[in-house]
């Protein structure tokens, strides 16, 4: 699976496909549409890092899709895992959105933001928001909003924990006292467990 790419931004078409030339190929991407202004405006001929992820359209075509960091693109697949987003979707989300300003719009339950959303009216941003509802995880009882991958960690433990057959209440008061924002999985296991 491809993962990043670097190499000269060759090309730029209008609203957000651009043409990377990495070594001896050239790749067509699909960025979201903030990044596309940038990228045209700023690296045209210059050279460019870009996290992609890869999709195969029913007609058994490769489709690329790239963004700037890795938070970004891996909002965009788990944006992807929801049943009514596809990538075409997921793009347009993150081209008004970043991945912690759409945190805020589902905190806040202000449902008429994702109509802001190329391709979304008030209608579908009711399904929609319905949705994203389950992409985040909760405040955390110290009130702190976690980064996506510290999330993952916390979920992850929790999974371990009921695996190993504790009540879902006990582990999630134990894990929210013990909870520290650099604890890899394995420690919070242990201290968990302590």
């Amino acid at each position: 699976m491809l993962y990043k790419l670097k190499g000269i931004l060759e090309e730029a078409y209008p609203p957000n496909k651009i043409i990377l030339c990495a070594d001896l190929i050239s790749w067509e991407i699909f960025v979201p549409l903030n990044i596309f202004s940038v990228l045209k405006e700023n690296f045209l001929g210059k050279k460019i890092e870009l996290y992609v992820a890869v999709f195969v359209r029913k007609n058994e075509i490769l489709e690329l899709y790239g963004f700037l960091d890795r938070e970004e693109r891996e909002f965009f697949l788990r944006l992807n895992a929801l049943s009514k987003v596809g990538p075409t979707l997921a793009l347009n989300i993150l081209s008004v959105f970043t991945p912690e300003s759409l945190r805020r719009v589902i905190e806040e339950r202000k449902v008429e933001e994702l109509s802001k959303v190329p391709g979304i009216g008030l209608k579908r941003a009711e399904k929609l928001f319905i949705e994203l509802k389950g992409l985040y995880g909760k405040l955390t009882k110290k009130g702190l909003t976690l980064p996506l991958e510290k999330e993952r960690i916390l979920s992850e433990a929790k999974a371990c924990l009921l695996n190993l057959g504790f009540q879902k209440k006990e582990i999630e008061e134990v894990l929210f006292k013990v909870f520290k924002e650099e604890d890899t999985l394995e420690e919070l296991i242990k201290k968990a467990l302590k």
